[in-house]
């Protein structure tokens, strides 16, 4: 039985079993996750890996210039809201790539740095978008306590191994009343839904099918519930929670099989009717105690 490094609870139900590892969730707050989580080992020897950073998803953030373009969209979607909570200052990037975000960020008047696990893509932000980029972890990074003024996670709290922590650090140097704002996939989408119905009709064989779903890269799955309490735990109060489609036709810059966009539309089409969208965008203020 695998124990929740949310809350620590030891009760846990098994939702899937995939190529790689068990998938559970926790039977006391609710969270899902790897019940083996890819460790800080473990993602240096992914992160580091040329072949790793140059797939097409992580190129689209590379050669991101057109605003029309995924991910510069989502990124500007995202920023506007955050200026509306919080007006621009010192904002911190946590998993910045290379450093897309961090451009449009600037754009838009914030004064921008980035931390970046791998060292590739920080190296491409610091040399050629000169962006301010320190290559490893946010605790090793060891930011002034207070320092900025917004700190956004795109896509990143999901690849935590110790997400309690991680948010402690970021808590600690982020100012009073700083806002955060994560962007991660609702784990209780109608698209994973449709997944897991359709592993529970395969009898459980079709692993393959959910490992989509849970990419070897990511350790916990979030719902709009699971992430409001995880974020309370952790000394922040939700300010406000967005929704938006898994719109995979928009990734342009990625090669999309006809049959999947035909499949994403129409489910992307239901989930606005019954308000259960694949992304979240989550926006949270630090509070003064935890």
């Amino acid at each position: 039985m695998a124990t929740c490094y949310i809350c620590r609870a030891n009760k846990s139900r098994l939702l899937c079993e995939i190529p790689t590892g068990q998938i559970v969730r926790c039977l006391e707050c609710g969270t899902v996750y790897r019940a083996a989580v890819i460790t800080g080992e473990e993602y240096g020897r992914l992160y580091q890996s040329e072949s790793t950073m140059e797939t097409p998803f992580y190129l689209a953030n590379k050669m991101a210039a057109d605003p029309t373009i995924e991910p510069m969209p989502t990124f500007a979607r995202g920023l506007r809201r955050l200026a509306e909570l919080n007006p621009p200052g010192r904002l911190l990037d946590v998993g910045c790539s290379y450093g897309a975000f961090m451009v449009l960020a600037q754009k838009m008047g914030w004064l921008t740095s980035g931390v970046e696990l791998s060292a590739s893509p920080a190296k491409f932000a610091r040399e050629e978008r000169h962006l301010d980029v320190y290559t490893g972890t946010v605790e090793r990074a060891a930011y002034p306590e207070g320092y900025f003024d917004a700190i956004t996670l795109w896509d990143v709290i999901e690849h935590f191994d110790d997400p309690v922590s991680t948010m402690g650090e970021i808590r600690r140097i982020m100012a009073p009343g700083g806002v955060l704002f994560i962007f991660t996939i609702n784990q209780e989408s109608l698209l994973t839904g449709v997944g897991h119905m359709l592993y529970r009709l395969s009898l459980n064989r079709w692993k393959h099918l959910m490992a989509l779903f849970y990419d070897v890269h990511h350790n916990f799955f979030f719902s709009p519930r699971t992430i409001s309490s995880f974020l309370h735990r952790t000394g922040f109060e939700v300010a406000d929670v967005q929704f938006g489609a898994a719109n995979v036709r928009r990734w342009r810059t990625v090669p999309i099989s006809p049959l999947m966009i035909l499949g994403s539309d129409v489910i992307d089409f239901l989930s606005s009717l019954v308000r259960r969208r694949y992304r979240m965008f989550v926006y949270a203020r630090k509070t003064f105690a935890i």
